[in-house]
């Protein structure tokens, strides 16, 4: 049985390693297209930098290679450890930023276009 187990983690890794391979290399050849990444994609004009969009980016890259190191020290061995809640508020707190910049974009924003129009705001 252990050598069963050893042959199913080792076809795990060389699948995961293939997808990543592939869609790696999908990146560089131009395939996947990351334009655009960092861009709103409003109907208010055309598109922008988007600072959310690269804090969460940030945030989520950084709490994934923070897992990552708990990953590959964790003392032991055949188990995930849990996630830390420093983490998981830091990506929660991230997330809960684009969120609201993308309801202020959708909700707020036509609403103080609107009253600009009728001459209500400055």
């Amino acid at each position: 049985m252990d050598l069963l187990s050893k042959l199913a983690t080792i076809a795990a890794c060389a699948l995961l390693g293939g997808l990543v391979g592939v869609v790696m290399f999908k990146m560089a050849d131009g395939t996947v297209s990351l334009a655009g990444l960092l861009e709103t994609k409003g109907p208010a004009g055309p598109p922008s930098f988007s600072p959310a969009r690269l804090q969460m980016l940030i945030a989520t890259v950084v709490v994934a290679a923070h897992y990552l190191h708990a990953v590959i020290t964790n003392p032991v061995p055949g188990s995930l450890p849990g996630p830390p809640p420093a983490a998981l508020a830091v990506l929660g707190g991230s997330h809960a930023v684009y969120a609201g910049s993308k309801a202020i974009d959708t909700f707020i924003q036509p609403i103080l276009k609107g009253l600009r129009k009728r001459g209500d705001l400055p």
